[in-house]
Parts: structure tokens; sequence; C-alpha cells
């Protein structure tokens, strides 16, 4: 394998996980301000509660399922025409993110 390609791939992979890692840290400030102006204005304990994200873990596989299926459909398409067996690790994530699919479609039935 030519070292552009091995170069290119793991920068690649360097930009994808610190675009996760500051989207990750951009939400967690955003929500440490909210829960201080929700202080400051004197909210309740169930408003707290869901700004502080406990509300709603419903929602949370879907995002998370969505998020992680577009993820291994972009790296399965993009390394396909790039050529090699790498696009084949695109379906590690794809599969997690259709059992947190799942999850969600199954956890308002009753049981």
């Amino acid at each position: 394998m030519p070292w552009q390609i091995t170069s290119s791939a793991l920068l690649g992979l360097a930009l994808v996980l610190a675009v996760a890692v500051y989207g990750y840290s951009r939400l967690r400030i955003e929500r440490e301000r909210t829960l201080q102006k929700l202080l400051a204005r004197g909210a309740g304990a169930e408003e707290l509660a869901r700004a502080a994200g406990f509300g709603a873990p419903h929602r949370a596989d879907l995002r998370r399922g969505l998020l992680l299926l577009g993820v291994g459909a972009a790296w399965t398409i993009v390394t396909f025409f790039i050529g090699g067996p790498a696009w084949k690790l695109g379906g590690a994530p794809a599969a997690i993110g259709i059992v947190y699919l799942l999850l969600w479609a199954m956890n308002g039935r009753p049981r």
C-alpha cells in the first residue's frame, strides 16, 4: 500500500476523532451554561433534570443509531472508491447503529 494512502487514512481518522471530541465538549459546555442560567432563574427540579439530559433516553438511542449508521455508511462509501479491503470496517459502526435503532423501536412497546 502506498504511503500516501496510509497517511491520508490516518489523517482522516484523526480528523473524525477530533470532530467527535470537539462536538461532545461543545455539547457539555452548552449544557452546563443552560443549567447555570436555569439555576440563576430559579427553575424547578423537573426543568433542571430535563435540561441536564435525564429526561428522554428514548431519543438518545435514535440519535446515536442514526449517527453510527451514517458514520459506517460514509466510511464504507469513501473507502470503497479508494480501493482495498478497508471498506469492510464500516460495517462495525453500522451494525452498532442498527442495534441502537432496534432498541429505540422496541423501547415504547409493552412487554
